[in-house]
Protein backbone atom coordinates (compact mmCIF):
# COMPACT_ATOMS: atom_id res chain seq x y z
CA UNK A 1 0.00 0.00 0.00
CA UNK A 2 1.26 3.52 -0.59
CA UNK A 3 0.33 6.52 1.30
CA UNK A 4 0.91 10.05 0.21
CA UNK A 5 3.95 12.15 1.46
CA UNK A 6 2.97 15.15 3.26
CA UNK A 7 4.23 17.60 0.85
CA UNK A 8 1.28 15.60 -1.54
CA UNK A 9 -1.05 15.99 1.20
CA UNK A 10 -0.19 20.10 1.63
CA UNK A 11 -0.14 20.37 -2.71
CA UNK A 12 -3.68 19.09 -2.61
CA UNK A 13 -4.85 20.86 0.08
CA UNK A 14 -3.78 24.37 -1.10
CA UNK A 15 -5.27 23.39 -4.41
CA UNK A 16 -8.40 22.57 -3.02
CA UNK A 17 -8.49 25.79 -1.23
CA UNK A 18 -7.61 27.92 -4.28
CA UNK A 19 -10.23 26.12 -6.05
CA UNK A 20 -13.13 26.72 -3.81
CA UNK A 21 -11.53 30.70 -3.33
CA UNK A 22 -11.87 31.03 -7.34
CA UNK A 23 -15.34 30.31 -7.61
CA UNK A 24 -16.81 31.57 -4.71
CA UNK A 25 -15.37 34.45 -5.16
CA UNK A 26 -15.78 34.86 -9.14
CA UNK A 27 -20.18 34.84 -7.38
CA UNK A 28 -19.70 36.64 -4.89
CA UNK A 29 -17.26 39.13 -4.89
CA UNK A 30 -13.65 38.91 -2.93
CA UNK A 31 -15.00 41.12 0.09
CA UNK A 32 -18.03 38.78 -0.03
CA UNK A 33 -16.93 35.60 1.26
CA UNK A 34 -15.34 34.80 4.50
CA UNK A 35 -12.07 32.94 4.58
CA UNK A 36 -14.55 30.36 6.81
CA UNK A 37 -17.22 29.96 4.11
CA UNK A 38 -14.00 29.39 1.87
CA UNK A 39 -12.17 26.72 4.03
CA UNK A 40 -15.73 24.70 4.04
CA UNK A 41 -15.99 24.70 0.13
CA UNK A 42 -12.68 22.87 0.28
CA UNK A 43 -13.98 20.62 2.46
CA UNK A 44 -10.99 21.30 4.78
CA UNK A 45 -11.13 20.41 8.88
CA UNK A 46 -8.69 22.97 9.80
CA UNK A 47 -10.23 25.89 10.67
CA UNK A 48 -6.81 27.96 10.01
CA UNK A 49 -6.09 25.59 6.90
CA UNK A 50 -6.09 29.49 4.89
CA UNK A 51 -4.02 31.34 7.39
CA UNK A 52 -1.39 28.25 7.79
CA UNK A 53 -1.13 27.62 3.99
CA UNK A 54 -1.49 31.32 2.88
CA UNK A 55 -1.26 33.71 5.23
CA UNK A 56 -4.70 35.18 4.61
CA UNK A 57 -7.18 36.61 1.61
CA UNK A 58 -4.42 38.18 0.08
CA UNK A 59 -2.03 35.71 0.02
CA UNK A 60 -4.75 33.29 -1.24
CA UNK A 61 -5.68 36.05 -3.72
CA UNK A 62 -1.62 36.23 -4.72
CA UNK A 63 -1.92 32.37 -5.27
CA UNK A 64 -5.13 32.71 -7.87
CA UNK A 65 -3.15 35.53 -9.88
CA UNK A 66 0.19 33.06 -9.65
CA UNK A 67 -1.73 30.34 -11.15
CA UNK A 68 -3.01 32.02 -14.07
CA UNK A 69 -1.28 35.38 -14.74
CA UNK A 70 2.09 33.77 -15.86
CA UNK A 71 0.44 32.08 -18.37
CA UNK A 72 -1.48 34.83 -20.05
CA UNK A 73 1.63 36.86 -20.46
CA UNK A 74 3.48 34.45 -22.00
CA UNK A 75 0.28 34.10 -24.27
CA UNK A 76 0.29 38.18 -24.80
CA UNK A 77 4.43 38.07 -25.56
CA UNK A 78 3.41 35.42 -28.22
CA UNK A 79 0.61 37.48 -29.77
CA UNK A 80 2.89 40.36 -29.29
CA UNK A 81 5.74 38.97 -31.49
CA UNK A 82 3.24 37.22 -34.21
CA UNK A 83 1.71 40.42 -35.24
CA UNK A 84 4.72 42.22 -35.25
CA UNK A 85 6.14 40.00 -37.97
CA UNK A 86 3.35 41.13 -39.39
CA UNK A 87 3.89 44.51 -39.38
CA UNK A 88 0.61 45.06 -37.57
CA UNK A 89 -0.32 48.71 -36.35
CA UNK A 90 1.03 49.31 -32.84
CA UNK A 91 -2.36 49.71 -31.61
CA UNK A 92 -3.94 46.63 -33.26
CA UNK A 93 -0.55 44.92 -31.60
CA UNK A 94 -1.82 46.21 -27.97
CA UNK A 95 -5.41 45.72 -28.33
CA UNK A 96 -5.19 42.19 -29.42
CA UNK A 97 -2.57 41.47 -27.24
CA UNK A 98 -4.56 42.44 -24.20
CA UNK A 99 -7.87 40.70 -25.33
CA UNK A 100 -7.23 37.23 -27.01
CA UNK A 101 -5.61 35.60 -24.10
CA UNK A 102 -8.30 36.61 -21.82
CA UNK A 103 -11.02 34.88 -24.14
CA UNK A 104 -8.68 31.46 -24.48
CA UNK A 105 -9.00 31.62 -20.21
CA UNK A 106 -12.65 31.50 -20.41
CA UNK A 107 -12.60 27.86 -21.73
CA UNK A 108 -9.41 26.74 -19.30
CA UNK A 109 -11.67 23.83 -17.36
CA UNK A 110 -9.00 24.96 -14.02
CA UNK A 111 -10.51 28.15 -13.14
CA UNK A 112 -9.85 30.41 -16.25
CA UNK A 113 -13.33 32.14 -16.30
CA UNK A 114 -13.62 32.89 -12.41
CA UNK A 115 -9.58 34.17 -12.82
CA UNK A 116 -11.21 36.42 -15.40
CA UNK A 117 -13.96 37.41 -12.88
CA UNK A 118 -11.52 37.72 -10.41
CA UNK A 119 -9.60 40.20 -12.07
CA UNK A 120 -12.15 41.98 -13.28
CA UNK A 121 -13.33 42.80 -10.05
CA UNK A 122 -9.60 43.65 -8.72
CA UNK A 123 -8.72 45.72 -12.20
CA UNK A 124 -8.59 49.25 -11.15
CA UNK A 125 -6.51 48.61 -7.99
CA UNK A 126 -4.18 45.98 -9.98
CA UNK A 127 -3.64 48.58 -12.26
CA UNK A 128 -3.05 51.08 -10.26
CA UNK A 129 -0.41 48.55 -8.42
CA UNK A 130 1.15 47.82 -11.33
CA UNK A 131 2.66 51.26 -11.65
CA UNK A 132 3.29 51.23 -8.29
CA UNK A 133 4.41 47.82 -7.06
CA UNK A 134 5.50 48.97 -3.78
CA UNK A 135 2.30 49.88 -2.74
CA UNK A 136 -0.01 46.89 -3.87
CA UNK A 137 -0.65 43.94 -1.72
CA UNK A 138 0.00 41.16 -5.13
CA UNK A 139 2.90 40.92 -6.81
CA UNK A 140 1.93 41.16 -10.84
CA UNK A 141 3.62 39.63 -13.68
CA UNK A 142 5.49 42.34 -15.25
CA UNK A 143 4.71 42.54 -18.95
CA UNK A 144 7.75 44.01 -20.68
CA UNK A 145 6.40 43.54 -24.08
CA UNK A 146 3.09 44.72 -24.14
CA UNK A 147 4.63 47.50 -21.91
CA UNK A 148 7.45 48.76 -24.96
CA UNK A 149 4.47 48.82 -27.22
CA UNK A 150 1.74 50.57 -25.20
CA UNK A 151 4.64 53.08 -24.22
CA UNK A 152 5.14 53.16 -28.35
CA UNK A 153 1.40 53.51 -28.89
CA UNK A 154 0.93 56.27 -26.51
CA UNK A 155 4.28 58.19 -25.45
CA UNK A 156 3.42 61.24 -27.27
CA UNK A 157 0.54 61.64 -24.67
CA UNK A 158 0.57 63.92 -21.64
CA UNK A 159 1.49 61.21 -18.67
CA UNK A 160 -2.07 61.85 -17.10
CA UNK A 161 -3.54 61.04 -20.40
CA UNK A 162 -1.41 57.97 -20.93
CA UNK A 163 -2.13 56.81 -16.86
CA UNK A 164 -5.82 57.08 -17.56
CA UNK A 165 -5.67 55.15 -20.92
CA UNK A 166 -3.68 52.43 -19.59
CA UNK A 167 -6.24 51.87 -17.07
CA UNK A 168 -9.53 52.87 -19.33
CA UNK A 169 -7.88 49.89 -22.14
CA UNK A 170 -7.59 47.47 -18.72
CA UNK A 171 -11.04 48.30 -17.82
CA UNK A 172 -12.53 47.24 -21.29
CA UNK A 173 -10.53 44.25 -21.95
CA UNK A 174 -11.05 42.57 -18.71
CA UNK A 175 -14.62 44.01 -17.71
CA UNK A 176 -15.58 43.16 -21.52
CA UNK A 177 -14.67 39.87 -21.45
CA UNK A 178 -16.21 39.38 -18.03
CA UNK A 179 -19.35 40.77 -18.88
CA UNK A 180 -19.40 38.63 -21.74
CA UNK A 181 -18.86 35.01 -19.61
CA UNK A 182 -21.41 36.08 -17.80
CA UNK A 183 -24.07 37.04 -20.31
CA UNK A 184 -23.15 34.17 -22.63
CA UNK A 185 -24.63 31.75 -19.86
CA UNK A 186 -27.81 33.44 -19.83
CA UNK A 187 -30.61 32.44 -22.34
CA UNK A 188 -32.62 35.77 -22.26
CA UNK A 189 -29.78 37.55 -24.62
CA UNK A 190 -30.34 37.58 -27.84
CA UNK A 191 -27.81 35.97 -30.16
CA UNK A 192 -25.40 38.66 -31.11
CA UNK A 193 -24.69 39.02 -27.27
CA UNK A 194 -23.71 35.83 -26.64
CA UNK A 195 -21.55 35.67 -29.82
CA UNK A 196 -17.48 35.50 -28.67
CA UNK A 197 -16.33 35.79 -31.86
CA UNK A 198 -18.21 39.21 -32.87
CA UNK A 199 -17.78 40.89 -29.11
CA UNK A 200 -13.75 39.78 -29.46
CA UNK A 201 -13.44 41.57 -32.43
CA UNK A 202 -15.49 44.95 -31.54
CA UNK A 203 -13.70 44.79 -27.75
CA UNK A 204 -10.75 44.83 -29.69
CA UNK A 205 -12.11 47.56 -31.91
CA UNK A 206 -13.00 49.54 -29.12
CA UNK A 207 -9.53 49.10 -27.45
CA UNK A 208 -8.00 50.25 -30.58
CA UNK A 209 -9.84 53.85 -30.53
CA UNK A 210 -8.80 54.12 -26.43
CA UNK A 211 -5.26 53.73 -27.52
CA UNK A 212 -5.56 55.87 -31.14
CA UNK A 213 -7.97 58.98 -30.60
CA UNK A 214 -5.91 62.41 -29.57
CA UNK A 215 -7.57 64.19 -26.69
CA UNK A 216 -9.86 66.29 -27.09
CA UNK A 217 -9.86 70.27 -26.57
CA UNK A 218 -11.58 70.11 -24.04
CA UNK A 219 -9.28 67.13 -22.29
CA UNK A 220 -6.47 69.37 -23.06
CA UNK A 221 -7.98 72.10 -21.19
CA UNK A 222 -8.94 70.08 -18.25
CA UNK A 223 -5.29 68.66 -18.25
CA UNK A 224 -3.73 72.29 -17.79
CA UNK A 225 -3.85 72.59 -14.10
CA UNK A 226 -2.90 69.17 -13.85
CA UNK A 227 0.46 69.68 -15.34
Amino acid sequence: MTTSSPDNRSLRTQQAIVRAAETLFARHGVEGVSLNTITRAARQSNRNAIQYHFGGKNGLLQAIFDKHSTGVAERRAAIIDELAARDEPTEIIVATAMVQPLIEKLDDPDGGEAYIHISAELITANTLGYQTPEKHHLQLVRESKIAEFTAKQLGHLPQPVVEQRILHMNLLAYHGVSDHARVRHTEAYQALSTDTEFMTSNLIDSIVAVLSLAPSQRTRKLLAPLR
